[in-house]
């Protein structure tokens, strides 16, 4: 599933331009991607191949309206962690990247898996 952003609400808040009329549940996270990226050209032929496109960042949908969704960006502390629960890092981390979302940059659907809901168990199983 893709789609726009249609409104910056604040530093951490954002609208998407596709609701619940789309399929969009609470929970989902969608990657933000630039609205332009860098043009690749066949060296052969000099014809246009298609653009990249750059994930600017991820952001988890937490309402969601008929034809809109807010969304808010959210930090992954990933999977890997040492026996004290604690993540591995390398450095610490002395600043964080900011990151410039724009009306109009494309979002397209990372996890379809809602955070609100546990999955239900297999039929057979107790």
């Amino acid at each position: 599933m893709c789609g726009q952003v249609a409104l910056i609400e604040d530093d951490y808040t954002l609208v998407i331009n596709r609701g619940a009329q789309s399929g969009v549940v609470t929970g989902m996270i969608f990657g933000v991607h630039s609205g332009t990226g860098q043009v690749i050209t066949d060296p052969e032929s000099g014809r246009e191949l298609g653009r990249l496109s750059r994930e600017k960042l991820r952001v988890r949908v937490f309402d969601v309206q008929p034809l809109f969704a807010r969304a808010h960006t959210f930090v992954d502390t990933g999977d890997f962690r040492g026996l004290l629960g604690l993540p591995f890092f390398d450095q610490p981390h002395e600043h964080e990247e900011v990151v410039t979302v724009d009306v109009g940059d494309g979002v397209e659907l990372i996890s379809a898996q809602r955070a609100d809901v546990a999955p239900l168990p297999q039929s057979g199983t107790p």
